[in-house]
């Protein structure tokens, strides 16, 4: 069973055992995939981190001056600026989950890579291959 502040944080939960240790009983490692959205709508950030690697950048940079010529009075300067920023935060949210998945996709690569090394230990506890894929995770 488990509890429902854990089910609600999560869109996924994986649930796997680790390597016994000092007893007849072994870990379980219960890790949580994602969140539900919050209700209506969620506040965006600008990830600045995306500014640090070149083609997020120059995708923003793009989006940023378009086709669009700059506005000559007073008056069109904010509809010009909204739309503007709507096109940067749209490419910035974009790259944002894009930098999400790749590094969820990481972590669930080295996570595997752990557990079947454990397996692997339980077998043979002194297999020096073994310990050092877990060494290098």
């Amino acid at each position: 069973m488990i509890s429902q502040d854990i089910d609600e944080r999560g869109g996924k939960i994986e649930i796997a055992t680790s390597i016994r240790k000092l007893s007849n009983h072994s870990p379980l490692i219960i890790t949580v995939w994602g969140q539900h959205p919050p209700p209506g709508n969620p506040p965006q950030f600008f990830d600045t981190s995306l500014l640090n690697e070149e083609k997020s950048k120059q995708e923003m940079l793009k989006a940023w001056v378009k086709d669009q010529s700059h506005p000559s009075n007073d008056q069109n300067w904010l509809v010009w600026l909204e739309a503007t920023i709507g096109r940067v935060m749209h490419n910035n949210m974009r790259f944002a989950i894009e930098k999400k998945r790749t590094q969820g996709a990481c972590v669930r690569t080295h996570a595997k890579k752990i557990q079947l090394a454990e397996i692997q230990l339980q077998r043979d506890p002194f297999n020096v291959e073994v310990r050092d894929i877990l060494s290098d995770t």
